[in-house]
């Protein structure tokens, strides 16, 4: 049964330049890696860091080949919130006799660089459940890698690109988060006006991580939002002067497309979606269906919660149907 013992200090504070793992499965390969993978890792933050489950088995140990996969499966569950750490006590011998490890499987519980908690042998399923949760509450639980999304998602909004760009900067060393935070420093360098490193952040997206460019809400916005700025900013005339032609041509389905272009990028949005929308009662495939398409890219880069999104996309419905 798990063992509650008093916390105390495996080592000392990592060197400065110690780089933990962000994957949430590693095998320890040397002793030195007991401070990076072990050590500095549960030092950081989760996502990033967490707290770590230190596995110590042999591959000789039946019981260990039990435990290990459910360790594992159960970790991998856990979302970013906690980091398995495995030891083969054979290889490293070191490891297990510091810790005076005296049985196999053992596992122990590292947070803070401190020793919180340990079991020997196999538990069953539900009391490992039990013990797996507790760590990953110690960093806030499974929703912890969401929650450090949504914080510089909403450090971004409120105008703190400094703060969203750290957070993003951050989140992208985690494998499972890297096409999206990578989105967010995007949006970041857009929202501080310096589009040529946004569009050089778009083009690693597409090169590194094209599946997610169809499938991740977040991507899908960056990749709209630098798009559409990229565009904007290719010379459209003023709104106001463009305003003027309608009224002398109201037909004209060019200006009134580039009206909505110019109006993007002085960022009256829903006027946009307004002047696309009147092109497309009028006629729905003009120019290939560019209206549409410049709407859906709006629609894309304002994310579907936004309200003009929705609202856009009832009304498209609605004029795609007569």
């Amino acid at each position: 049964k798990p063992k509650n013992k008093k916390s105390r200090y495996l080592s000392t504070t990592p060197k400065a330049d110690a780089q933990p793992s962000t994957e949430a499965i590693v095998e320890l390969t040397s002793p030195a890696d007991f401070e990076t993978l072990v050590i500095a890792a549960s030092q950081r933050a989760a996502p990033v860091g967490g707290p770590v489950l230190l596995d110590l088995y042999a591959d000789w140990c039946e019981p260990c080949k039990v435990l290990t996969p459910k360790l594992e499966k159960l970790v991998l569950a856990a979302k970013g919130a906690l980091r398995l750490a495995k030891v083969n006590v054979d290889k490293l011998p070191q490891i297990a006799q510091a810790l005076q490890v005296t049985s196999l499987p053992t596992v122990m519980l590292v947070h803070k660089g401190k020793l919180v908690d340990s079991f020997q042998g196999v538990l069953p399923d539900a009391e490992l459940a039990k013990f797996v949760n507790r760590a990953s509450e110690l960093a806030g639980g499974s929703n912890t890698p969401a929650r450090a999304m949504e914080a510089a998602a909403t450090a971004l909004e409120s105008g703190d690109v400094a703060g969203a760009t750290a957070a993003y900067a951050e989140l992208s060393a985690l494998p499972e988060h890297a096409a999206a935070a990578n989105a967010g420093l995007a949006l970041c360098a857009l929202k501080d006006g310096d589009l040529a490193l946004a569009q050089d952040l778009i083009a690693t997206l597409h090169k590194k991580f094209p599946e997610a460019i169809g499938t991740d809400a977040l991507v899908r916005k960056a990749v709209s939002k630098v798009e559409l700025a990229a565009a904007a900013g290719n010379g459209t005339r003023p709104a106001a002067a463009l305003e003027q032609m309608l009224k002398e041509d109201p037909s004209s389905h060019e200006v009134r497309y580039e009206l909505a272009q110019s109006l993007m990028a002085s960022d009256e949005t829903e006027r946009a979606v307004d002047e696309l929308l009147t092109i497309l009662k009028k006629e729905k495939t003009w120019n290939d269906g560019a209206a549409r398409k410049l709407l859906l890219q709006i629609f894309d880069s304002l994310g579907f919660s936004h309200e003009i999104t929705k609202k856009g996309r009832r009304r498209l419905a609605n004029i795609m149907l007569i």
